[in-house]
């Protein structure tokens, strides 16, 4: 038993699917979760392009597949080589298990799918078994739900991180109430245009407030400018795939999709009075200016990476030493031949616990300019201790690991979180 959102749909326009993927990949990033632009092609006909988002929306649900085939069908994750191959003979439905997620995230889904038929699927079917679909009911579905409160308690602190105390939860008014904000956020961010103000810092903000702790608009300023970053990411990606498809080799590919996709393709800027733009190497020490090759003899001569023994050596922070132990960790316990979805959702938090750490925990307490970047890397790193947790109670469902398994990696999860939230907490400054 269970509860699970079944859908079919075609794109109206298959013109519009980059503002569609775009739109899904904002909204990701506006409640927390994760989403990948997708581009593939049938072998032996570059023209079947299969294309769209793969979608985690939280933690323990299931990922969503909505991906389009060449005929502007929905189609599941199976059916990526069928629709490449033109194999798939009417439009698939499509599944995304909910019972280990959260009620929000249940109800984030249904809001998603409302606002994509609204806007890019008017025929759009949808049976939800939770039944908010057809009702709008949040009690109603809470009392579907209650059967697995013991493993939607696992996941309590993704919904303490939307602002419900485990008191709050039970009061059905207030429960209304938050759940009809997620509701409204998820319909306004799919009906606003994939379009963000550039971020912006003044020359003389310094971030920090008079007892050393970052200003919550400077942490906004970093996880906007983090949310850029990975639309930029998933951008350039989504372009790569378009020109390899069209028969360019990576190298051609790569160096097209960063001029259309990034800085790197905007005019040069010329000043009116015909003087040459300013060096980037003018923003470095006098004895790295030059040739930039002088820049790399410097960095090979100096003592601590001239041997590549020494550098291997280099003690890490005892938390990303953690981190990686546990991802190499999985990669020992988790087959490789496993079809479970959440193997997916598993290894990609479990390596966005490890590189947000990384990118965190290698600049000093002291650099105030990276405080900011610490902390974004740092929620970072636990958005993907929830999506791994997250992941667990489908796999064991699925019968990929046992109950002995998700003890211990539950356990191990759980050390790390208590561990990044304690780093987070110094890092923003008390």
């Amino acid at each position: 038993m269970g509860i699970t959102i079944s859908y079919r749909g075609v794109l109206a326009n298959l013109d519009r699917v980059e503002d569609f993927e775009d739109r899904v990949l904002d909204l990701a990033l506006e409640l927390g979760g994760q989403a990948h632009l997708w581009r593939t092609t049938a072998d032996n006909d570059p023209s079947r392009v299969v294309r769209g988002v793969i979608l985690d929306l939280c933690p323990g649900q299931e990922t969503t597949s909505l991906l389009i085939s060449p005929e502007g069908w929905l189609i599941g994750l199976a059916d990526i080589e069928d629709a490449e191959n033109g194999r798939l003979a009417e439009m698939p439905w499509c599944f995304v298990k909910t019972q280990f997620g959260t009620l929000e995230g249940h109800v984030a889904l249904a809001e998603m799918f409302a606002a994509l038929r609204a806007e890019f699927f008017p025929a759009l079917e949808v049976h939800d078994e939770g039944g908010y679909w057809e009702t709008r009911d949040v009690n109603e579905l809470a009392k579907k739900m209650a059967f697995l409160q013991a493993a939607i308690e696992q996941f309590g602190k993704g919904i303490e991180q939307h602002g419900l105390t485990s008191e709050a939860a039970e009061d059905s008014e207030i429960l209304a109430t938050r759940l009809t904000r997620i509701a409204q956020l998820v319909q306004k961010t799919l009906k606003r245009p994939s379009e963000h103000p550039p971020v912006h810092w003044e020359d003389d903000d310094s971030g920090f407030d008079r007892e050393g702790r970052i200003t919550p608009e400077e942490e906004a300023r970093w996880d906007a400018l983090y949310k850029e970053n990975r639309r930029m990411q998933e951008r350039v990606q989504r372009a790569i795939e378009k020109h390899l498809s069209e028969g360019e080799e990576l190298d051609a590919a790569f160096d097209a999709a960063i001029h259309e996709e990034t800085a790197a393709g905007l005019p040069e800027d010329e000043s009116a009075e015909g003087e040459d733009r300013e060096d980037w190497r003018d923003s470095l020490p006098e004895e790295f200016r030059g040739d930039a090759s002088a820049a790399d003899a410097a960095f090979v001569e100096d003592e601590e990476f001239a041997d590549a023994d020494g550098f291997d050596a280099m003690d890490r922070h005892p938390l990303q030493q953690r981190a990686s132990d546990f991802l190499m960790r999985l990669h020992d316990l988790i087959p490789s031949e496993a079809e479970s979805r959440s193997v997916g959702t598993l290894m990609g938090g479990a390596c966005d616990i490890s590189g947000g750490l990384a990118q965190s925990l290698s600049f000093d307490d002291d650099d105030r300019f990276a405080a900011g970047l610490c902390v974004v890397q740092l929620k970072r790193s636990l958005r993907g201790v929830a999506f791994a947790q997250g992941a667990l109670y489908p796999l064991r469902a699925d019968g990929v690991i046992d109950e002995n398994v998700l003890e211990e990696l539950h356990a191990t999860l759980e050390g790390l979180q208590s561990d990044i939230y304690d780093e987070l907490r110094r890092r923003r400054g008390g």
